[in-house]
């Protein structure tokens, strides 16, 4: 038998087949699933707090790879958690969640759930909410900024990246301090850069900290000590609270 007349022979038999058959379709349908809030976390209440019926400002602080899993205690050995740890005492509210995955980037989602629960448990100052991340937390950052812009009056990654095509998303009305070190050899230091530069083509009020040969371990706590940045972030508010 030719080629083209089984061919043809094969045609006729499928169009037998599906005479009568019932077509296969596609069905719109909405999930009701909601985003579980599992996340562990540190809660820090400043001195006088409970005393007060004043609102705070608050920091969502995220830590970087090391501190991933399911051991609190680890998210002490770092950034704001290790600083308050040592005695320090800041005037705003910190909720540090813990990364739940020693590999991968923070859950962006489960970690703005996590923070209405806290907005909702404590006296948060809506219209001065910060974001301050380090290295992996440094992407979580960015990505929050860019995920849910109306949240955030200041962005404060360190030696982290991100996607810098979703920064206009960013709230025009947020302010963004970026800082890097020079040695970094884990996140290139132009993974900042090229995120600052967008910024400032977007007419974002951001600066950017380039720490003069300073390492990725190093830069996390270099930038945390700097004192212009407490007093800077303090300064950030949103002219119109979120609701």
């Amino acid at each position: 038998m030719k080629p083209w007349i089984l061919s043809a022979a094969l045609v006729a038999a499928l169009g037998t087949c599906t005479v009568g058959a019932v077509h296969a379709e596609q069905v719109a349908t909405t999930s009701t699933a909601a985003v579980k809030s599992d996340l562990n976390y540190l809660m820090y209440t400043p001195d006088g707090y409970e005393a007060s019926k004043d609102t705070y400002p608050l920091v969502v602080w995220l830590h970087g790879g090391d501190q991933g899993g399911n051991d609190i205690e680890k998210v002490k050995s770092s950034g704001i958690p290790k600083l308050i740890a040592g005695g320090k005492q800041l005037p705003f509210l910190v909720f540090s969640p813990q990364n739940p995955s020693e590999e991968l980037l923070y859950p962006i989602e489960k970690v703005e759930a996590a923070l209405e629960e806290v907005i909702s448990k404590y006296r948060v100052d809506s219209s001065r909410i910060y974001v301050v991340g380090y290295s992996r937390g440094g992407f979580g950052a960015w990505a929050l900024a860019e995920q849910f812009p109306e949240r955030f009056a200041a962005v404060v990654p360190i030696a982290g990246g991100g996607n810098r095509h979703y920064l206009n998303r960013t709230n025009e009305k947020a302010a963004f301090w970026v800082f890097h070190g020079t040695n970094d050899d884990v996140i290139p230091l132009s993974d900042s850069v090229i995120m600052y530069e967008r910024l400032k083509s977007l007419k974002r009020d951001a600066r950017l900290s380039v720490l003069e040969g300073v390492s990725h371990s190093d830069v996390e706590m270099s930038a945390l000590n700097d004192p212009e940045l407490w007093d800077w972030l303090l300064k950030q508010r949103l002219a119109v609270a979120p609701k």
